[in-house]
């Protein structure tokens, strides 16, 4: 029998939850989060076997899966390295920024615990346990960034996310953390930038937001996040996000001037280069 021990229950959580209930092994699934209301939801819809406390959870596992924000994961770290855990236990997290969660993890790898980074390319706008769902990692990617994993607790982990088939990618820290600033940290705070800018300037039109069509639903459908959660992510990955954002500024800098120049050319190489990535985008997740 293998138990795993989740900690935190909301979107990513429950949804590694709903994923290991569709194996077919002898896996109990435990549960522990701050909202007593959606630990008892997924109980009785059998999402998890068990709810528990933290440290009781830990004790028990033969897998951790630490599901929080950053901020919350490095905190659980450290409370893990004083508890008495199994021997072969594996702990892993879900974290969007890596660095600060492999130096965290430190003090329990020298007790010589296995501790792997990891973090699932997956999510959604809406949040919480019930918002979960079996199929939110299909076909995604989920980075591990090695840590002091053994070969065969790596591939447990893997096992009992199969029914995903995932797509595993060994990364660095700090690679990781650059990557996923540009593909996804960013473009959150370009969405949030977007609703906000257009709140401020159409707020004493009496159509305003109501006018607003696919696009720009679509184009800032992520600015509905969680705040909190994207206020952690900020600032556990203020480095890589603020020297991005200064590239951006510098594009739009640029194409703000050829839009005011009437530089035809230049505008037109602006959306037509666009257009070629964005293409090759769709076929390249269309083939994966």
């Amino acid at each position: 029998m293998t138990t795993v021990f989740i900690s935190g229950l909301g979107l990513i959580g429950s949804s590694l939850a709903r994923i290991m209930q569709q194996i077919d092994t002898d896996t109990t699934v435990l549960g522990a989060d701050p909202n007593d209301d959606t630990s008892q939801f997924l109980l009785a819809q059998g999402v998890i076997d068990a709810r528990t406390t933290f440290a009781e959870g830990s004790a028990k596992a033969d897998v951790i899966i630490l599901a929080g924000p950053v901020s919350v994961i490095t905190k659980q770290l450290a409370a893990l390295a004083d508890l008495p855990l199994k021997p072969n236990v594996v702990v892993t997290d879900v974290g969007s920024t890596k660095r600060q969660v492999m130096a965290a993890a430190k003090p329990l790898q020298k007790k010589g615990i296995a501790f792997m980074g990891g973090h699932p390319m997956a999510g959604s706008h809406e949040t919480g346990g019930r918002a979960g769902r079996v199929n939110l990692f299909d076909g995604a990617v989920y980075f591990l960034v090695d840590g002091s994993q053994r070969l065969e607790q790596r591939q447990l982990f893997q096992r009992l996310l199969a029914p995903a088939q995932l797509r595993w990618v060994t990364i660095e820290a700090e690679q990781h953390n650059q990557l996923v600033s540009q593909i996804s940290h960013v473009p959150h705070v370009l969405a949030a930038t977007l609703i906000n800018t257009a709140v401020a300037e159409l707020k004493n039109d009496p159509v305003g937001l109501k006018a607003a069509a696919g696009g720009f639903k679509s184009t800032t459908r992520i600015a509905a996040s969680d705040p909190t959660m994207w206020t952690a992510i900020m600032l556990s990955n203020t480095e890589a996000i603020t020297s991005q954002l200064d590239d951006y500024i510098a594009t739009l800098t640029k194409i703000k001037t050829a839009i005011a120049a009437g530089d035809e050319p230049q505008i037109h190489d602006f959306f037509e280069q666009a257009q070629r990535t964005r293409q090759q985008l769709d076929r390249t997740t269309e083939e994966g």
